[in-house]
């Protein structure tokens, strides 16, 4: 669906909230069709959501009440017949056209839509259910996974040793069971903790690639926790679909399509100060390496304003400024270094790796886009990957990200021979997620949001968090550990998790 993107004021949004049905006049112009429109303060996120009925030419004679977003460069009115505020959107939830990355005025793009499926109920094989009658039966505990394993040993066992076998399975799954009121968080935090002392701070390096490389062991362990933004190693392995994993030449197109190549990757720009000019000389070998011709580099000047350019050549372009100025002339080098010819945006570099367990080319690539790869034709979006698990909440949702969580964690622990039961890294990564979004475990996120002040401030910037709870008369209810140990009473686990109170006999 398409839709408009712009830039305004709180002022303007202001106006619009308290008039809306309104005409209101930008000073762009509009295709007809479009009947929704999205607003951002920051250029970067998007707050409300417009409904348009009403698309039209500006008249200064004729149109008279109406609320301007700027007056004199007003060129098409739009009715606006509703305006809400909603949770923001970033700007990589839209396909813009000239793939921006920021909003400074307007934009026409489309929004990403997502269909959502009812899960279809889960039934019990019908081999399971005589299993599960025994153990209701006996009154034991039974996961599904287990019973779908001992479904087979009904019919091959004598009674006698099928009713052993049960009692020792039920034992065996209450010795794992979680005792009431136990520390799981202290305990999961010992079982990561301790063998994350011994971790090594390395990278990984694709052989006979030097620019390739991956962040392992404790570096890597400390930006899953901290949830950074942007990891120091983005990376993505793309598996593909059926048509182009066992197709080599189709695999090496792919990788070209995928490599994000500027101008400066495949050509070398000779300033001349004397001229006033700048010349693109497409360098022969690098050009066929990627793939690139000298239209694929005019097509991307067609994008840059300000400036004239002719083809010399089959290999040169010539580039002057409309307005000549010196300091002009150097921001138009550097942009010319930067400017995308072809690729997907972030993807820095490709390489592929024949599998021979699965019998199949799969891509590494270094830098992360997964919306954008997802969309590329012969990609698998099943099985395509990516470390950057904030990216990875963007694009798929929490679910995702909490998977994302607890895979990049064992990952980073089993390479480096750290054996920790998963089910504390599934604390982790549910604590880190359960909120709706992907929260650090630190004064920033997780222990920065406790409900206890004495815990807040046992963690870090003691004075800040007591100074705050005085000012706001906040109450601590003493429920946790730190906070019980701080005031010296017994911590609210294990025997402590109760109080005994003594009613002596009535005389």
């Amino acid at each position: 669906m398409n839709v408009i993107l712009w830039k305004d004021t709180k002022k303007n949004i202001s106006d619009i909230e308290k008039k809306a049905p309104c005409y209101y006049a930008i000073d762009f112009d509009i295709p007809a069709d479009i009947t929704k429109g999205y607003i951002t303060t920051d250029k970067k996120n998007f707050e409300y959501e417009t409904s348009i009925s009403e698309i039209k030419k500006y008249d200064e004679n004729t149109d008279k009440d109406l609320l301007f977003k700027k007056k004199p460069a007003s060129v098409t009115v739009i009715k606006i017949d509703s305006i809400k505020k909603i949770d923001k959107k970033p700007i990589s939830d839209f396909k813009l056209n000239d793939n921006k990355s920021e909003i400074d005025s307007f934009a026409e793009g489309e929004e990403f839509t997502v269909e959502y499926k009812e899960k279809s109920e889960y039934k019990i094989p019908e081999k399971d259910e005589d299993v599960i009658a025994d153990f209701k039966a006996r009154g034991y505990n039974f996961p599904l996974s287990v019973v779908d394993k001992l479904a087979k040993y009904k019919k091959e066992l004598p009674p006698d040793k099928y009713e052993k076998l049960l009692k020792r399975v039920n034992l065996e799954i209450e010795k794992r069971e979680v005792d009431p009121y136990e520390a799981v968080g202290i305990i999961a935090a010992q079982s990561i903790g301790e063998p994350g002392t011994q971790m090594t701070m390395r990278t990984f390096h694709f052989a006979g690639v030097v620019e390739m490389n991956v962040t392992l062991g404790l570096p890597r362990l400390i930006e899953i926790v901290d949830a950074r933004r942007i990891p120091s190693t983005p990376s993505m392995t793309i598996y593909l679909t059926k048509e182009y994993k066992n197709d080599g030449e189709k695999v090496k197109q792919l990788i070209k399509n995928l490599e994000n190549t500027a101008i400066i990757d495949v050509a070398d720009i000779i300033t001349d100060v004397g001229d006033m000019s700048l010349t693109i000389k497409l360098d022969a070998y690098k050009s066929k390496d990627r793939l690139v011709n000298i239209s694929d580099v005019i097509n991307a000047l067609d994008k840059i304003k300000g400036i004239i350019y002719n083809q010399v050549d089959n290999e040169r372009i010539l580039i002057k400024l409309q307005q000549e100025s010196f300091k002009r002339l150097y921001q138009l080098q550097e942009q010319l270094k930067v400017t995308p010819i072809k690729g997907v945006p972030k993807i820095k570099r490709a390489i592929a790796r024949y599998d021979n367990s699965s019998n199949e080319w799969i891509l590494y690539t270094q830098g992360s886009n997964l919306k954008d790869v997802l969309n590329i034709e012969g990609v698998d979006p099943t099985r395509t990957y990516t470390n950057d698990i904030i990216e990875i909440e963007n694009v798929l949702g929490i679910e995702a990200a909490r998977n994302a969580i607890y895979h990049e964690a064992e990952n980073t622990l089993s390479e480096q021979g750290l054996d920790v039961d998963k089910r504390h890294l599934m604390l982790v990564s549910d604590m880190m997620t359960f909120s709706g979004a992907v929260r650090a475990v630190g004064r920033q996120g997780i222990s920065g949001r406790k409900s206890s002040v004495l815990a807040r401030a046992a963690f870090e910037i003691t004075s800040k968090h007591l100074l705050k709870a005085g000012l706001l008369g906040e109450i601590d209810p003493l429920s946790g550990v730190a906070e019980n140990i701080i005031v010296g009473q017994p911590i609210t686990l294990g025997t402590g998790a109760i109080d005994l109170v003594y009613k002596g006999q009535k005389k």
